[in-house]
């Protein structure tokens, strides 16, 4: 599926497109080479801030969670008996 789109771009950008054979075949490509780094970004983002949040628990709050964590494990694999 596709969508037609109207963009305003910079002078220079504008040039290229208009020499090109396919200006949307050039635009895709541009963005699609850009969208695996945005992602990585928010992936590093999201690593960093969850190493963030486990570096700042208390080993009260670590043994905590180690306890329901545990818990759940034990009632995933017993099925709901308690």
């Amino acid at each position: 599926m596709t969508v037609k789109m109207s963009i305003s771009v910079p002078d220079d950008v504008a040039d290229y497109l208009q020499s090109q054979a396919n200006a949307s075949a050039a635009v895709t490509e541009a963005v699609r080479r850009v969208l695996p780094e945005a992602r990585r970004e928010r992936q590093r983002t999201a690593a960093q801030a969850y190493g963030d949040f486990l570096r700042g628990r208390t080993p009260e709050e670590i043994a905590e969670q180690r306890e329901l964590i545990e818990s759940s494990n034990d009632i995933a694999l017993r099925d709901t008996q308690w």
